[in-house]
């Protein structure tokens, strides 16, 4: 995991070999992720002049814990070049990386109650946004909003006194502002 990670922080530098057919796109930025903040990298390869697709990586925290989501992120781009702006859609599908103990009070279904502890997973999350990029000559700069959906899992039959409990999956969404540069 950790090569992995190594390898898609160090992807946006390969947008710099290029010299004239710009193929490649790098996102580097900072965000507000619910409250909290964080930062990432994008590598986009250029489809059709109009459509960028590639991987991402982000470090952020949710629940004043870490999280790393590992993703691929779509740009659906149209370029203005008398203005130098690019507005975007962009969505996003990826594996959220969270790994917490908790330690709270259930209930089994005879009532009986006790102090138990358990982990709260990552499992995948989705991410929908819009976007505007103002280019300079090499680099541009670009601000976007995306809507996130995260989805949590729990351990299956928690046991409490010979009596098994399962906690549903959790769904929680976040809004992310971010702002970066793009070369």
């Amino acid at each position: 995991m950790k090569k992995i990670l190594f390898f898609l922080l160090l992807m946006p530098a390969f947008c710099f070999a290029q010299q004239t057919d710009k193929l490649l796109y790098g996102y580097a930025y900072v965000m507000n992720h619910d409250g909290n903040i964080g930062g990432g990298v994008v590598c986009n390869v250029e489809l059709w002049n109009i459509v960028n697709i590639g991987p991402g990586v982000e470090v952020t925290s949710f629940e004043d814990h870490g999280m790393i989501p590992v993703f691929i992120d779509m740009k659906i781009k149209y370029r203005f070049d008398r203005v130098h702006i690019s507005p975007y859609i962009t969505g996003q599908f990826g594996y959220n990386s969270y790994n917490v103990k908790q330690i709270e009070n259930l209930t089994t279904p005879s009532g009986i109650q006790a102090v138990t502890t358990f982990n709260k997973s990552g499992k995948y999350f989705y991410g929908a946004g819009l976007g505007v990029i103002y280019h300079f000559k090499k680099i541009g700069v670009y601000a976007s909003y995306i809507y996130r959906g995260y989805e949590y899992t729990f351990p299956k039959d928690i046991k409490i006194n010979d009596e098994f409990i399962n906690i549903p999956d959790q769904s929680v969404s976040a809004n992310l502002f971010v702002v970066g540069i793009t070369f």
